[in-house]
């Protein structure tokens, strides 16, 4: 099983602004890209993440629970290569 960061990025987007169009906005993608890579999360894990029947989407428990692990991560991964982005000196 094969979870990307980009597909967490967008996981997390869409749990901020409680849609996919926005989600895709913000991450700089299509609607259906952001739609399709989410839905592909959800198969691999095997869980629902949001609740569609609602607007804004909501999440549900699992998602919940899955954001707040994507968005650790992210934070790891922006810490990790921070000092790296930093200009050197001239």
């Amino acid at each position: 099983m094969i979870i990307t960061l980009r597909q967490m990025q967008y996981v997390v987007s869409v749990a901020k602004h409680g849609s996919f169009s926005k989600a895709a906005d913000e991450c700089a993608a299509d609607q259906s890209t952001v739609s399709q890579q989410i839905k592909t999360f959800e198969d691999r894990m095997n869980i629902s993440i949001f609740d569609r029947s609602t607007l804004p989407i909501t999440l549900t428990e699992k998602g919940k629970e899955i954001v707040a692990q994507c968005q650790n991560i992210i934070d790891q991964v922006d810490g990790m290569i921070a000092p790296f982005k930093r200009k050197k000196p001239l």
